[in-house]
C-alpha cells in the first residue's frame, strides 16, 4: 500500500474543504456570467466552461479518495491545485476572450496535478483501471490548452472536443477495478451541493444589497431563501443516504461505473440546475415588484427541473426507484409552468417553486422508514 493512502476510512477534511472553496468562486463566476449574458450562445458557453470546472473539481475527489489527506505530501500539491484553481475561477468571466489561455492553462495544471496525486495513491489492483484514465484523460487535456491559445470564435470547438473526449475517457475507465471508500465519496458530493446551494443565496444576499427594502422585498427575498431549503431538503432528506448506501454495496468491479454516473456524471447535472435557479433569484430580488424576465424565468424552471431531475436520474442508476417518481414528476410539472412563469410575479413563482418541492418531501417523508428520515 501506498505510504500517502488512508489506512482508515476518513471522512472530508480540512484540506478538500479549502480546494472546494475556490470552486465556490468558480461557480459564483458562473452564475454572474450567465446572468449577464441571458442567450443560447450565452448559456452553451457558461455550460461548456461548468463542464470544465466540475471535470477538474471531480477528479480531485476521485484522486483523494483514498489518499490520507493530513499526509504532507498529499496536502502540499492538493493546496498548489488550490491555488491554481484561483487563476481558473478568476478568468472565468472572459475565458472566450482574452483570458482563454489563463483558464486553459489553470485547467491544465490542475488536472495533472490530480492525476500525479491519483498515480501516486492508487494500489496496484487498479493500476489497468488508472491508465485507461489518464491515457484517455490526456486528449481532453490537451484540447484545452490547445483552445485557449486558437482565436475565441473557434475555441468553442475545442472545448466541446475535450467534454466529448472526458465523458468517452470516463466510460472506458470505468469499467475497471475501482476502490473506493463510499461514505468520503458521498460526503465530498454532498459537500459540493450544499456549496451550491450557499452560492444561491449568496447570489441573492448580492443582488438585495441595493434594493429599497418593502413588503415585495421581503416576500421576494423570503421566497428565495424557502425555495433553495426546500431544494436542499430534497437531496439531504433521505435521497443523500440512498445513494451512499447503495455505493456502499457495489463491488471492486462495479463501483467505478456507478460512482461515474451516479455522482461525476448526474451530479453535474444537479449542480448545474443549481446555477440556473441562483440566476433566477437574483434577478427576482433585483426587480421584486416584476415578473421574471423570459430568460430567467426559463433559468428557474430549467434549473429546478435540472437539479431534481438529475437526482431523478442518480436514484434510477442506483436503483433506489422510490425516490425517481417523485423527483421526475416535479420536474416536469415545473418546465410546464415555464410559460407561465412570464405572466405572474417573480415572488408568486419563487413560491410556487419552494411549495411544489416541500410538498413533495412532506409525501416522501411520510413514506420513508423512520430510519432513513434525517
Amino acid at each position: 500500500m501506498s505510504r500517502v493512502r488512508a489506512g482508515r476510512a476518513q471522512g472530508a477534511t480540512y484540506v478538500e474543504l479549502f480546494f472546494d472553496l475556490v470552486f465556490v468562486y468558480a461557480i459564483t463566476q458562473l452564475t454572474s456570467l450567465v446572468l449577464h449574458d441571458l442567450t443560447w450562445g450565452g448559456v452553451t458557453k457558461a455550460a461548456l466552461l461548468f463542464w470544465l470546472v466540475w471535470w477538474a473539481w471531480t477528479q480531485f475527489t476521485w484522486t483523494l479518495n483514498l489518499a490520507d489527506t493530513e499526509h504532507v505530501w498529499v496536502r502540499l500539491p492538493t493546496l498548489i491545485a488550490t491555488a491554481v484553481a484561483f487563476f481558473l475561477a478568476q478568468s472565468v468571466p472572459d475565458a472566450f476572450g482574452d483570458a482563454g489561455a489563463w483558464f486553459a492553462v489553470s485547467y491544465v495544471v490542475v488536472r495533472l496535478v490530480g492525476l500525479g496525486v491519483q498515480a501516486w495513491v492508487i494500489g496496484s489492483d487498479q493500476l489497468e483501471s488508472l491508465l485507461t484514465w489518464a491515457s484517455l484523460s490526456f486528449i481532453g487535456i490537451g484540447l484545452v490548452m490547445i483552445g485557449g491559445f486558437v482565436a475565441p470564435e473557434a475555441r468553442v470547438w475545442f472545448w466541446l472536443g475535450a467534454l466529448l473526449a472526458d465523458l468517452v475517457s470516463a466510460v472506458r475507465a470505468g469499467r475497471g477495478v475501482w476502490v473506493l471508500e463510499a461514505g468520503h465519496f458521498a460526503e465530498r458530493h454532498g459537500l459540493i451541493v450544499i456549496i451550491a446551494l450557499g452560492e444561491s443565496l449568496i447570489a441573492a444576499g448580492v443582488a438585495s444589497s441595493d434594493v429599497e427594502r418593502g413588503l415585495m422585498f421581503a416576500v421576494t427575498t423570503g421566497g428565495a431563501v424557502i425555495a433553495t431549503c426546500a431544494l436542499w431538503w430534497t437531496y439531504f432528506g433521505t435521497f443523500q443516504q440512498r445513494l451512499e448506501a447503495r455505493l456502499a454495496g457495489q463491488t471492486d468491479a462495479t463501483r467505478g461505473a456507478f460512482a461515474r454516473d451516479v455522482y461525476s456524471f448526474w451530479h453535474a447535472a444537479i449542480v448545474a440546475g443549481v446555477i440556473g435557479v441562483a440566476v433566477a433569484f437574483e434577478e427576482a430580488i433585483s426587480h421584486p415588484d416584476d415578473a421574471l424576465s423570459s430568460g430567467a424565468g426559463l433559468a428557474l424552471t430549467l434549473g429546478a427541473a435540472l437539479f431534481l431531475g438529475g437526482q431523478a436520474s442518480s436514484a434510477a442508476r442506483a436503483g433506489a426507484q422510490e425516490a425517481v417518481l417523485p423527483r421526475a414528476i416535479v420536474a416536469l410539472i415545473v418546465v410546464a409552468m415555464t410559460p407561465l412563469i412570464a405572466q405572474i410575479p417573480a415572488w408568486a413563482a419563487l413560491w410556487g417553486l419552494a411549495s411544489l418541492t416541500v410538498t413533495m418531501e412532506l409525501i416522501e417523508t411520510r413514506r420513508t422508514p423512520r430510519h432513513l428520515v434525517a
